[in-house]
Order: structure tokens, then C-alpha cells, then sequence
């Protein structure tokens, strides 16, 4: 039985053992993969900052992490998205691992009101695992980027025919720090960051763009502080005024990768070679700086052509493509429901009034903001039918059903339905049966399989007679099985 869990990024032994198949999963079959490390990742979910949350979750079995994701979502900005990064390690695939990970995935995103889910790819070639996971799920590929590494440390003579054919810089001076950005270029470097965030493809990815200010620049950068060392470049005119800049990331606690991250020179200020100047000098910071790192990276989307000669003649080699990938979701109102069989393997069912007529369905309802979805089937049940003190129940059928009719604001309901297994007792729930009409429910009772089967009325979910026999007959599947 695969179960999906939040794990405690502080209990540092569980911690090590979800980052473990995160890598592994991530890494597998790629040349040059990088991947957060341990200790900036680690830093990062016990630290949490005020613009993001970020979420380890892990798929387990008997105890062991046999998959991971990373749920993360902004709390400023891009309010209607979440990202998703799912790994599983080879040896796990082909188990439904990747599919109960997602599946927590979109319930959570419709707990948090999200209906746009993205993620990237690392995809060496075609076809790759991952990318045809993501197309099954329905995602598309929205952007491509180029990851390019280069060997440290670099080479001394194609640093030198570079300067020597770069020439002399005139009209611009050049600034270089390493660490958090000195006062004096603050209000300049937060300006060129908000320039670089209008001026990188993004393809049809959904960003909201929001300027950089001074606070959130130093906000930024004393968490980034905590991992990686920044060498930085900026480009000013004899006057002073900003041109542009570049930036490395030197992590602390990464024998192997360096990152290149940005390179922004202003528009108004191209075609002066300022890119090369800017990186020429930046490569000389890290000359001083690198302890053991072996290799530069950097990523250049396919339709940057100036960039991706620029770095050719860097000597960067192309390892694999950086696909964005975007999905939108149906707005669905999340539920957790029960499906409560006794000894004689009757089902405890509800009956609903709509317009439309009667549907006899599982016990449960939807999600209140906060809680997990087993804190929620445990508040319905016993809210509903009385039932409580139960032990935590295998996770059996998700259903993402879109229709008319259903909550305002909604397109649909979204059903995670969990087997629990009990003694015979005669429902009776906190609430009222006025309260229970106001839900629409208007009787409950068991019924044995027999009647499931000669009932010509619905059910819902509408194979409901056969769900539950092939779940009584087989017993609950190792994951849940996606009702369509």
C-alpha cells in the first residue's frame, strides 16, 4: 500500500531519506543534472519565507520513501499557480507512485483555490519518462531553454583569445562583488532585476510580473546568502547610470556545480559587446572564489540567439533541453468521502435530493481551508453518520468529476474516497437533521450487495456496485484507482 504524506523537513533522518529519492529520481538518465542540494533544500523548508511555501511530500510503503514532490506555491504573486516537481528513483517506476503524488497534488491545489499547476523537465532526449508522464497528465510544454555546462576550471587560453578579441570597453565601467549587494548599488540592482524579469522568454508560461524593490532584493538575498556565495558584475556608464549585469551562484555545499544564472544587458545599451565584458570579469571573481566545482551551467532559451552565441564562444556545450511545462485545472471543490463497510460487507451510504432526482453516495464532504484530507473525512463522518476513532484508512478512488450544477463558483467536485472497515452501528451525527437537509441529505442506510446491484436508481460515483466489489473481492489497490 502506497501512502502520500507531508514529511517534517526537521526530523533530519525522514528528511534525508525523501531528498535521497528526490535526487535520485531527478538525476537518473541525465548527463549534467543539477538538483538543489541537500543542505540549501533543507535550509529552505525549515526556514520558510514570507513570499513562498514550500512543501515536502513523500510517497511511502511499509515506512520507506519510495517517491518525493516538492509543492511549492507564491503567497504575494501568481496566487492562481502552484509548481510541482515529482521523482521517482527507476527502481519504483511503473508502481502508480508518480500518479498518487500528483493525485495529492491536485487535490491540494484545489484546497488552495489553484488551478494552474506548473514544472520543468529536464529532457535529454525523446522519448524521456518524465515528459511523457507529464504530456499523460495533460500538461504542455509552454517553454524550452537550453542547459549548457562548461568544465572548470575554465581554460586559460580561450579566456584569453576572448579578451584579446573583446577589445578595449569604452563608455562603461564595470563593478564586481561577491555576497548581498553593497548599499551603494541597491536601488540600481533591484531595477536591473525587475528589466531582466520583463526582458527572459517565458513562452506561454503564466507569470505575474512584479517589480523588484530594495526590501525584496535584501529579503532575497540574505536567503540566498545562506547557501550560495552570489559573484556579481554590474555594468555602469561613465555617469553611473545601470547597463547591466551578470550573476553566478557559488553553492556552498556543492563539490561539483556553479550555476550562471542571469546576464542582462539594457536595450538601449546593446551591441556595445557589454555581454562578453561582463562575463569576462564575472569568470574572473569565480577564478578566486571556486573551491572545487567542476562545472559552470547555464540555461539560454532556444529563441535568445544573441545568448546562445555568446555562449558558444564561452565554450558552453548543450546537455539536455529545460522544458516549462503549464496545465490548467478545472475548478473543483475538493471532498473526502467514506466508504464504510461492516462485518457482512454492507455499505453505509447517504441519499441526496437534487433537482435532477436522488443519488445514493458515500458519506463525506468538502475540505475546510487548512486541514489534510483525512483530517477532513474524520470532521464529515462525524459530523454526518457519527462514525469516529478509526484508524487511518487506505486511500482506494480519486475522482475529478466536472459538471454543471454543482458548488458557485465550481466547475465540479473533486472525491477522494477512503475503505474503512468497522463494526455494524446505526448512524447518527452531530449534526441536526434540518442541518442535514440544508446539505442536501435526506436519508442513510446500509445496503448489502444485492441491493446495490438491483437498485436502478444512481449512485455516485456511478459504478459504485462494481468499485466495491472488485475492492472487497481484491482488497484495496497499492494506489488509487483514478475514476473516469
Amino acid at each position: 500500500m502506497i501512502v502520500i504524506r507531508e514529511i517534517d523537513p526537521a526530523d533530519l533522518a525522514l528528511f534525508d531519506e525523501w531528498y535521497d529519492a528526490l535526487r535520485a529520481g531527478a538525476v537518473a538518465g541525465r548527463e549534467a543534472a543539477l538538483v538543489e542540494t541537500r543542505e540549501a533544500l533543507g535550509s529552505s523548508l525549515r526556514n520558510p519565507g514570507p513570499l513562498k511555501t514550500r512543501r515536502a511530500v513523500g510517497a511511502f510503503e511499509d515506512d520507506r520513501v519510495l517517491g518525493a514532490m516538492l509543492f511549492e506555491y507564491r503567497l504575494a504573486d501568481n496566487l492562481d499557480a502552484v509548481e510541482v516537481e515529482i521523482d521517482v528513483p527507476p527502481e519504483h517506476r511503473r508502481r502508480g507512485i508518480g500518479t498518487a503524488l500528483w493525485q495529492w497534488a491536485v487535490t491540494r491545489a484545489a484546497q488552495l483555490g489553484r488551478t494552474i499547476v506548473q514544472t520543468e523537465l529536464g529532457v535529454p532526449a525523446d522519448p524521456w519518462s518524465g515528459a511523457t508522464f507529464a504530456a499523460r497528465l495533460g500538461f504542455a510544454v509552454e517553454h524550452v531553454e537550453e542547459h549548457l555546462v562548461v568544465p572548470l576550471p575554465y581554460d586559460d587560453l580561450l579566456l584569453e583569445d576572448l579578451r584579446s578579441s573583446a577589445g578595449r570597453l569604452d563608455g562603461y565601467r564595470l563593478t564586481s562583488w561577491a555576497g548581498v549587494c553593497p548599499p551603494e548599488h541597491r536601488q540600481a540592482y533591484a531595477d536591473l532585476h525587475s528589466a531582466m524579469d520583463l526582458d527572459v522568454p517565458t513562452g506561454g508560461m503564466t507569470r505575474e510580473i512584479v517589480p523588484w524593490t530594495v526590501e525584496k532584493l535584501e529579503a532575497s538575498e540574505a536567503r540566498v546568502d545562506r547557501n550560495y556565495l552570489a559573484l556579481v558584475t554590474m555594468a555602469h556608464t561613465l555617469d553611473g547610470a545601470p547597463a547591466g549585469y551578470t550573476l553566478i551562484y557559488l553553492p556552498r555545499a556543492n563539490a561539483e556545480h556553479a550555476q550562471q544564472d542571469d546576464t542582462l544587458v539594457l536595450r538601449e545599451h546593446r551591441g556595445h559587446n557589454l555581454g562578453t565584458f561582463l562575463k569576462l570579469a564575472n569568470l574572473s571573481q569565480l577564478a578566486k572564489h571556486r573551491t572545487s566545482q567542476r562545472y559552470l551551467h547555464t540555461w539560454t532559451a532556444l529563441s535568445n540567439t544573441p545568448m546562445r552565441k555568446v555562449n558558444a564562444r564561452f565554450g558552453f556545450r548543450a546537455v539536455e533541453q529545460n522544458r516549462e511545462l503549464e496545465l490548467e485545472l478545472p475548478r473543483l471543490r475538493p471532498a473526502a468521502r467514506g466508504v464504510i463497510v461492516d462485518p457482512a460487507d454492507q455499505v453505509l451510504l447517504v441519499r441526496f435530493e437534487f433537482a435532477d432526482g436522488p443519488v445514493w453516495a458515500t458519506p463525506g464532504g468538502g475540505l475546510e481551508a487548512g486541514e489534510t484530507v483525512l483530517e477532513g473525512l474524520r470532521r464529515e463522518l462525524i459530523e454526518e453518520v457519527g462514525l469516529r476513532d478509526f484508524a487511518d484508512p487506505p486511500h482506494v478512488w480519486h475522482e475529478e468529476h466536472v459538471a454543471e450544477g454543482h458548488a458557485a463558483g465550481y466547475d465540479g467536485v473533486l472525491n477522494d474516497y477512503f475503505l474503512i472497515r468497522t463494526d455494524h452501528f446505526e448512524p447518527s451525527g452531530s449534526m441536526s437533521a434540518a442541518e442535514l437537509r440544508d446539505e442536501n441529505v435526506h436519508a442513510m442506510r446500509w445496503w448489502t450487495a444485492d441491493e446495490l446491484a438491483a437498485h436502478e436508481g444512481r449512485f455516485a460515483p456511478a459504478d459504485l456496485p462494481a468499485l466495491l466489489r472488485r475492492a472487497l473481492e481484491s482488497g484495496p489497490p497499492t494506489t488509487p484507482v483514478t475514476l473516469l
